[in-house]
């Protein structure tokens, strides 16, 4: 079964998909459809079963919206089980296809439709088929015909060699090695040929399978370029540099051994001892081929033997010695050893056949000995006025015989005019010399300890290296990270000074709190003086009005009384007339004393008055009280103020001496960055390339070499692209023999290594999880990174529509450090670790991007502001800027500081798939589905670079850490490595 990528998740619902809910679970009758689905007719004896011809369908199209993380209206969908136990009644009722709702409204039978028209999951309504195997299955009895949540075994299929789409692809930081995914195969390339270094394969019994079976989702070198992370279907695949594996020879006694020498194809050992005996084994085995004894000088058991030189074979069948002048040829059989002499001291010597011996002498000749009918006869060519230093020859019949003198002359051997022709002369004296036979490559190493390459037909040397690369790069690794820490300190630097301005400016703020909150003091000491007044003048007020209501009162009270008095004399005078005149006199009296009471009218009016003037009094005091109390509140919202500021100032007073701190760190980190990287140049300047025989292996597609600075063994390609370290091979050890199948190594101890090179570089180490088996992976590891130390890996996938996975793993033995629970609500697209390895990023169908901490696994921070999902993600080395790219076809910069968006670069055409910063600079190199690299400038948003690429549509950029070269894939199966310009250095493609 061929499994396609989703690269593109759907956006969040909008709460429609199956929208059997919004019937069902409100509990509304449902109309009848004028539009009801055509269902096809199936022949009466068609089984269905539900794994088969029902669960597909369900899943494909309801299952996005009806699922365990998102039960719309209380559906869902997964499984038969979960179905009946759904909150709404009638989703399922086995037996009666017309009483079950979810046949219903899929066949439009009934309104609300399902799956609506305008849904976001790309959910389409089910067609007549797949209708009419959902009715006759509920019909039957919805009966399950697998255990709920078994999966589906899957008969994985060879992936069309058509299909290699480009998903992943990525460069070592140095730019040196580039690792590319088409469709499901793994490709290494060198920077100086489009050649593949090597594919990435597996080894299931004596099968040799492609990387994954299905696509390659993602793919990352780690720190140093020796290991590559591969992501596809439910797994994680980790590759390791291995281009040579431990194998067997007999036991060795260097003490007792003079010399010793592996045949050109590597597959025979030969070792000789003082005593004349030569043994002879097959690489691989333990025990000695075959031996043979013969009669040597005394002088070969003395303190200071002869220079003994040593060939073997090319069927390992026979070996010549050389010594001085003579030549002694040991076969297998049981002859005895042949013997010639030279006109001149040996200095070299090389087999072509086993009947065809050359050597070179002192005097600058060439001597080509023939043997025929048992015996050697020689014919002597002259080369040169110097020795003859080296004689190379490849393991093919028609490769070229090359001599080269002590002074660096490079002769080739003319068989059409028998004699040596002149090609050219070498910078500098050889000190080895080996020829690769596929291109016609002379490998030479100097005195000085450089490596270069000398190309028999254009006649030209190359210097490939002259220091030690494992040094070279350790320098280059430093010096980057001096680099990035003047950025850092820059960064730090702005944030100091930003911190500086924040805190004068917040001081400023205060005193000018301080100098309101004197002048407020001032007015409220005014305002209260101006109530007590106020109040004093109200006070007396009320007082006049108190004793103006009290005359009053009482005057009222008085005139009351003698009104009462003087109506009850009116009654007595008119009921007793005989007390009238008494009664008179006493009214008279009483008007009298009447007369004598002040004016009502004159109280009232006076009342009034001081009434009014009380009320006055009253109001001046309320206003005076009312502003005493805006002044009380506005002295006190200035305390309170001037509080918050000088919280504020003292959080500011931290944070600058905070980020002062971290400044004076980061310079004093930068102090040694500097001081490692003023040694590492130190190392570099004072180091060799190799201080061993340049040593070709694998038809001369690799070579070895070893630095006496580090003492650590290099691997390189036959284009000259430096592979790697090798820590596995004896650190210090001495090239005791070489051939093209394998080399032995003598350890520091004394102990021989015998390896053979094994035919791939890269071998597959580890698989984390399974495509076919128990995983815990859901689907597709759509995103994998590891952080800088080389120690963790992150995983990002999920299946589409439901939650999504992160994941962080120990890389050292592939176990699951940490599983974060519900990172997302939809699949992760996206993960990276920040430049420092303490956060990692994560971005997902849900359009969120979440900052998590790696120690603990806790959220830090979300950054929301895309409108589809996040598909991208880079960090500045500042680890202040967090790029995000987005299928809303825009680039967001984000401060991670404020978690805000401080630019949104849009106008981009298409979904963005990848993002990557440009070295140390401000600018992103961004990939997208409408084919084009582009680069912009994150501080300002401007457009640098628009470069239209092979590839279709691109999911892949990978780059090196300064920014000067990207390696670009896409749907169209090619790969292309570019500048900044966008200008097309190579394009890369998959090949048989």
């Amino acid at each position: 079964m061929i499994h396609r990528p989703s690269r593109s998740q759907p956006s969040p619902r909008r709460g429609v998909a199956v929208m059997l809910v919004l019937a069902i679970a409100s509990g509304l009758s449902t109309e009848v459809s004028a539009d009801t689905r055509e269902i096809a007719e199936l022949p009466k004896d068609r089984k269905v079963l539900y794994s088969r011809d029902v669960a597909p369908a369900l899943t494909k199209n309801c299952v996005a919206c009806h699922n365990a993380s998102s039960e719309e209206g209380g559906v869902n969908l997964e499984t038969v089980e979960k179905m009946k136990a759904s909150d709404v009644e009638d989703v399922l009722v086995p037996g009666n296809a017309q009483q079950s709702r979810l046949f219903l409204l899929a066949s439009h039978a009934e309104d609300p439709v399902m799956p609506p028209d305008d849904n976001d999951v790309s959910a389409a309504a089910l067609n007549p088929i797949e209708l009419a195997l959902l009715r006759r299955w509920i019909d039957s009895g919805a009966k399950v015909d697998q255990a709920s949540g078994t999966p589906t075994p899957r008969q994985w299929q060879p992936l069309p060699n058509s299909l290699q789409t480009v998903y992943g692809s990525d460069m070592t930081s140095d730019g040196r090695l580039s690792v590319v995914g088409f469709g499901n195969q793994i490709r290494l390339f060198g920077s100086k040929s489009s050649e593949p270094i090597d594919s990435l394969e597996r080894h299931v019994g004596d099968q040799t399978r492609p990387a994954h079976d299905d696509f390659v989702q993602d793919l990352r070198f780690d720190s140093d370029g020796g290991r590559v992370l591969s992501s596809g279907y439910r797994n994680v695949k980790l590759w390791q540099m291995a281009p040579f594996e431990p194998t067997s020879i007999p036991n060795i006694n260097r003490d007792e051994t003079l010399a010793i020498a592996m045949n050109p194809s590597g597959r025979h050992v030969a070792a000789l001892s003082p005593r004349g005996e030569l043994s002879v084994a097959a690489i691989g085995m333990n025990r000695w081929r075959w031996m043979k004894g013969f009669d040597v000088p005394a002088e070969f058991q003395s303190d200071q033997p002869p220079l003994v030189r040593v060939a073997v074979g090319p069927q390992g069948d026979c070996v010549s010695i050389a010594w001085d002048k003579t030549i002694r040829v040991v076969r297998i059989d049981g002859r005895e050893p042949e013997t010639m002499e030279a006109a001149h001291p040996i200095t070299s010597m090389v087999w072509l056949d086993r009947d065809h011996l050359v050597i070179g002498d002192a005097t600058g000749k060439v001597n080509r000995w023939h043997r025929e009918n048992e015996t050697w006869t020689g014919s002597e060519l002259a080369v040169s006025d110097q020795p003859i230093a080296f004689l190379c020859a490849a393991t093919r019949d028609d490769a070229p015989l090359v001599a080269i003198d002590g002074s660096g002359k490079v002769a080739q051997f003319d068989a059409a005019n028998n004699q040596f022709v002149e090609l050219g002369k070498l910078p500098a004296a050889p000190a080895s010399a080996a020829l690769s036979g596929p291109n016609n490559l002379l490998w030479v190493t100097t005195q000085s300890g450089a490596l270069g390459t000398f190309h028999l037909a254009d006649k030209t040397f190359v210097e490939v290296a002259k220091s030690d690369p494992l040094a070279a790069a350790q320098h280059a690794s430093d010096q980057w990270e001096t680099q990035v820490g003047e950025r850092l300190i820059a960064a730090h630097d702005a944030s100091v000074k930003q911190a500086e301005s924040n805190l004068d400016a917040e001081k400023k703020s205060l005193e000018k709190i301080a100098a309101d909150i004197t002048a407020k003091s001032t007015a409220v000491t005014e305002k209260q003086k101006s109530v007590a007044d106020a109040k004093k003048a109200a006070e007396a007020a009320q007082a006049k009005l108190a004793q103006a209501r009290s005359e009053e009162e009482s005057a009222t009270k008085m005139r009351t009384e003698l009104t009462a008095t003087v109506s009850q004399l009116d009654t007595s005078i008119a009921k007793l007339t005989e007390q009238l005149e008494a009664l008179k006199k006493e009214k008279a009296d009483a008007e009298q004393k009447l007369a004598a009471v002040p004016d009502a009218k004159k109280l009232a009016d006076t009342t009034k008055t001081l009434s009014e003037a009380s009320e006055k009094a009253a109001k001046e005091l309320a206003t005076k009280n009312s502003e005493l109390a805006d002044q009380q509140n506005a002295l006190q919202l200035a305390e309170e103020t001037k509080a918050r500021g000088e919280r504020r100032l003292k959080g500011l007073d931290e944070e600058h001496q905070r980020r002062q701190q971290a400044l004076e760190n980061i310079k004093a980190e930068q102090e040694a960055k500097q001081a490692k990287a003023a040694e590492s140049k130190t190392r570099v300047d004072q180091s060799t390339a190799t201080d061993q025989p340049v040593t070709l292996t694998a038809a001369g597609t690799r070579i070895l070499t070893r630095s006496k600075t580090s003492g650590t063994w290099s691997l390189w390609t036959g284009a000259g692209d430096w592979l790697g370290p090798l820590p596995e091979l004896p650190a210090g050890g001495q090239l005791v023999s070489a051939g093209d199948s394998g080399v032995v190594i003598q350890a520091a101890d004394g102990q021989l290594h015998a390896l053979q090179a094994s035919e791939h570089v890269w071998k597959h180490q580890r698989t984390i999880g399974s495509a076919t088996a128990d995983s815990p992976f859901a689907d597709r590891v759509l995103s994998v990174d590891v952080d800088p130390s080389g120690q963790w890996l992150a995983t990002g996938g999920g299946e589409p529509s439901r939650a999504g996975e992160l994941m962080i793993w120990n890389l050292s033995d592939g176990s699951l450090v940490r599983r974060i629970e519900s990172p997302h609500s939809d699949t992760v697209l996206c993960v990276r670790f920040s430049p420092d390895g303490k956060t990692l990023a994560s971005g997902g169908a849900d359009r969120m991007i979440k900052l998590w901490d790696v120690a603990t696994g806790t959220l830090i921070k979300t950054l929301e502001g895309h409108t589809h999902h996040v598909s991208a993600l880079a960090w500045n080395v500042n680890q202040r800027e967090l790029a995000s790219g987005s299928a809303d076809e825009t680039v967001k910069i984000w401060n991670i500081d404020s978690g805000k968006s401080t630019r949104t670069i849009s106008g981009l055409k298409s979904e963005i798939t990848r993002l990557v910063y440009v070295g140390r600079d401000d600018r992103i190199g961004i990939t997208s589905g409408d084919g084009y690299f582009r680069v912009y400038r994150t501080d300002n948003g401007g457009r640098e670079t628009n470069a239209k690429l092979p590839g279709g549509y691109l999911y892949a950029l990978g780059a090196n850490r300064d920014g000067t070269q990207f390696i670009v894939g896409g749907a169209d199966g090619v790969a292309t490595r570019v500048d900044k310009s966008g200008k097309q250095l190579q394009e890369l493609v998959a090949g048989e």
